[in-house]
């Protein structure tokens, strides 16, 4: 998902995630964008990345003021694991697998994050709230109802993450939830990750990173 910079030159067919930024007036967006270097995409990139620009938008759909935003993490999560069951890399039903955690093998971080003096800006709990330590929760920077005037980015992501799929542990907790041979052969793919900035208003999202392209 972030790493630091090496002499490894991008291949032709990779995945290449870009996660940029910009300020005006100390205002900070925080964007990202995935693409294939060099050729066409796969039938798997293609899929793949149709997951996650179907669960962007669907996310954006329902960033309204009163929604929680770990709800609208919930149903993203969900969409994007009945995803991979289709794909073959996971079997079972996706609520189920995701109220295990058995989705934070591809999808390991929240949904999103406040944005605005700062490119996490004011996020958090809302007072007085216990940090939520369910499997399917506990990697979330924010668990605060939305309101109007926030800025939020909404950013899910599919990773294949070689630290995290060959981790023994986890192979033996979901050994039943994911089918690795599958999931083995994309260990070398990378991933995909799609953010934009979304203002929420009374009169429904703003994205406020819509002229910057997500379609290939």
């Amino acid at each position: 998902m972030h790493f630091s910079p090496s002499r490894r030159k991008i291949r032709r067919g990779e995945f290449v995630l870009i996660d940029a930024g910009a300020h005006v007036d100390r205002y900070v967006i925080d964007v990202t964008r995935t693409f294939v270097a060099g050729r066409k995409p796969t039938n798997f990139q293609r899929e793949l990345f149709s997951l996650v620009l179907e669960a962007e938008r669907n996310a954006i759909s329902r960033c309204v003021p009163g929604a929680e935003w770990k709800d609208l993490h919930l149903k993203a999560a969900i969409e994007m694991t009945d995803g991979l069951i289709e794909l073959k890399l996971m079997n079972g039903n996706a609520e189920s697998l995701v109220e295990q955690g058995a989705h934070t093998l591809f999808f390991p971080h929240g949904l999103g994050h406040l944005v605005g003096l700062g490119v996490r800006d004011a996020s958090g709990r809302y007072p007085g709230r216990p940090k939520d330590e369910t499997p399917a929760l506990r990697n979330l920077r924010m668990d605060l109802p939305l309101a109007a005037g926030y800025v939020t980015t909404v950013e899910p992501g599919l990773y294949f993450i070689p630290a995290i799929l060959n981790d023994p542990k986890r192979r033996r907790q979901y050994r039943q939830s994911v089918n690795w041979h599958r999931v083995d052969n994309c260990l070398g793919c990378g991933g995909v990750r799609i953010e934009d900035n979304v203002l929420v208003t009374e009169n429904g999202p703003e994205v406020l990173t819509a002229s910057i392209p997500t379609d290939w």
